[in-house]
């Protein structure tokens, strides 16, 4: 609901006519260099098909954010690390409404594409995504760019 209380499960579709509210985790995940993992979402995605995203997405059934946050880690990304809370927000448009949590991870494992979810990642370093997201904030996911904003003002980790 709007104060982000589970009140039932819904078939996926209904949320695509943007008059329901969801959850989503996600993951900034860093590796040593400081670098910070994007994907470009698949083309034939309903949402934001060919923009860049952060890691991980939707809870399902009964999942808690963090659940969710571990199960897609290994689904879309093909690792398990640990990983922290830094904050929840909630971002409404006219396609999608929801509650995303986002979480830290750090890791060097080596990832693995799950081409139905992404087309392509790239590591860039906070300054050089700061950069890109004034330049050319189109290319990325609306609420992605919300909570980037937030998480790079808030000094968060």
């Amino acid at each position: 609901d709007k104060n982000d209380n589970k009140i039932g499960l819904r078939p996926l579709n209904d949320f695509y006519t943007g008059k329901y509210i969801h959850r989503s985790s996600h993951i900034l995940l860093f590796n040593s260099k400081e670098k910070v993992l994007m994907q470009k979402r698949a083309m034939d995605k309903k949402w934001y098909p060919g923009l860049y995203a952060y890691s991980v997405s939707g809870v399902v059934n009964k999942e808690s954010y963090e659940e969710c946050a571990k199960r897609e880690m290994e689904e879309e990304i093909g690792i398990n690390t640990p990983v922290k809370l830094l904050f929840i927000y909630k971002y409404l448009d006219k396609f999608d409404k929801s509650f995303h949590a986002l979480f830290y991870a750090k890791s060097d494992k080596k990832i693995k594409l799950d081409n139905r979810e992404m087309s392509s990642v790239k590591w860039i370093s906070l300054t050089d995504l700061k950069k890109d997201l004034l330049r050319n904030p189109k290319k990325y996911v609306p609420h992605v760019r919300y909570g980037l904003k937030k998480f790079l003002k808030g000094g968060f980790r």
